[in-house]
């Protein structure tokens, strides 16, 4: 009787232990399995999703380095061209994003963004025997007479306009010039040195009003501009300016100086068109590609120039062209305080990759 109690006993024990592992076991299983859930589940929240992660992506976070080996110029010339590099953002309506988390005048006029750099962002630098005449400060009275002029030659220009009182009723010329083929690039809207040069933010007011004043008239975005009195403001370099230019390439405008003048800006040989011709020819004959000229009230000389400039160098076998934003513009056509800055910001900005000539003249 007593062995037999004493089976019992020892048999109870052993489904109780046996109980007692399989829930153990099976808490185990339960514990594991739901942890397994909740890191899949923080992983998907965390992930973004494909179709949208580029366009969430702020350029500016990448590291420079990054930057750097995604825009060399050593990638594979098959993927030059017309891919643009992996950590530039295209934005709404094929604009370079603005970015996130933007403050001060970062995050002002938050459309006022170039549109995505024609050739991939690569800067070319000027073919052979080409000249891009440039000129600034119209429309005008004269707009009119030099395209005739142009018309006759079938020469391309490239327009550098603003909105200053001279230019009150020959706005829609604008829509002209482009019509037959010029550029039109921004130059400001008032023209007023001291008001757009006082700070960042006084120049993107004035920037952003010729930009609409322009896009509105022509239907077409400008992708460049020009500095008042180039890109040092026509006078000493300063921090504001500095910041101007480093602003204006984040937002992917580039700018363009020039590397040789008619020199109709001076009031004594402005009226001299013998003085203006030969100034343009010299000019030309140094393989100067960037010719600086006016088209505003009292420019007469510069337009009865052209008409012996024009077919005389097209004579010669040069070729007159628009700008379009693919010309390198740190290939000599910037003031010298200004190219250090030039070429830091383009090699810092995912959205350019400045011309192989240039690395090895300006570093």
């Amino acid at each position: 009787m007593a062995n037999k109690v004493q089976h019992d006993y020892h048999d109870r024990r052993r489904k109780k232990l046996l109980i007692r592992r399989t829930v153990i076991v099976a808490v185990c299983v339960v514990i594991v399995v739901a942890i397994v859930g909740i890191v899949l589940f923080i992983n998907k929240l965390v992930q973004p999703d494909g179709d949208g992660s580029a366009a969430n992506v702020d350029s500016r976070s990448i590291p420079t380095s990054q930057t750097e080996d995604i825009s060399s110029e050593t990638a594979s010339p098959s993927s030059s061209d017309a891919v643009q590099t992996a950590a530039a953002v295209e934005g709404k309506d094929g604009k370079i994003a603005a970015g996130e988390n933007l403050t001060g005048y970062e995050a002002l006029y938050p459309d006022l963004y170039a549109q995505m750099p024609l050739n991939g962002g690569k800067l070319k630098v000027p073919e052979s025997k080409t000249v891009y005449l440039t000129f600034d400060d119209g429309p005008s009275v004269l707009t009119q007479p030099l395209l005739d002029v142009l018309d006759q030659y079938q020469a391309k220009v490239t327009f550098f306009d603003t909105a200053q009182p001279l230019t009150n009723g020959y706005q829609d010329l604008m829509k002209t010039c482009v019509e037959k083929g010029h550029a039109v690039g921004i130059h400001s809207y008032s023209h007023i040195y001291a008001n757009i040069y006082s700070s960042v933010e006084a120049y993107l007011d004035d920037f952003n009003q010729m930009y609409e004043k322009i896009k509105s008239v022509t239907g077409v975005a400008p992708r460049f501009f020009r500095f008042p009195g180039g890109s040092n403001g026509g006078g000493k370099m300063n921090e504001t300016r500095e910041k101007i230019i480093k602003e204006m390439i984040r937002r992917g405008f580039i700018y363009y100086d020039w590397d040789g003048s008619s020199g109709d800006a001076n009031a004594d040989v402005a009226q001299n068109a013998d003085t203006l011709y030969t100034n343009t020819m010299k000019a030309i004959h140094r393989d100067c590609n960037i010719i600086l000229m006016h088209n505003i009230n009292g420019k007469d000389a510069t337009i009865e120039a052209l008409k012996r400039i024009i077919p005389d160098a097209q004579n010669e076998g040069y070729n007159f062209k628009a700008l379009d934003g693919t010309l390198d513009p740190t290939h000599g056509y910037c003031m010298h305080e200004t190219l250090p800055i030039l070429m830091k910001a383009l090699n810092d900005s995912p959205y350019f990759t400045v011309s192989d000539e240039s690395k090895k003249k300006f570093g």
